[in-house]
């Protein structure tokens, strides 16, 4: 992969306390996301992926992962996550851990 092909991506993990705080956040989100996706998208986020952890007994645990095709496009959609955050973990109880960084290998099927 060429530097200049890198994407940034941001594979972030939450932990929530409760399954009423899943769903609080996933409420949230099916009633708020779809706009703030479509500012996100226009501000330079490329997609968007949301899982669920099937390796741990907890139904607590998902990631989310983002990618960016350039760090210009991460700083225009920071004020705009910061703005997510707020809004869904407003009174829930989860760990988030983020991690970031550039995408050195990506094979897709044909």
């Amino acid at each position: 992969m060429r530097k200049e092909d890198s994407i940034l991506t941001n594979i972030t993990m939450q932990t929530f306390a409760s399954e009423g705080d899943v769903a609080l956040v996933d409420q949230r989100w099916e009633k708020d996301g779809p706009a703030f996706l479509k500012r996100l998208f226009a501000a330079g986020l490329l997609s968007y992926e949301k899982g669920q952890i099937w390796n741990k007994d907890s139904k607590l645990m998902r990631f989310v992962i983002f990618k960016y095709g350039s760090p210009e496009a991460l700083k225009r959609c920071l004020p705009i996550w910061k703005e997510v955050e707020k809004q869904m973990f407003e009174n829930v109880v989860v760990k988030v851990t983020a991690y970031r960084g550039v995408s050195s290998e990506y094979i897709a099927a044909n």
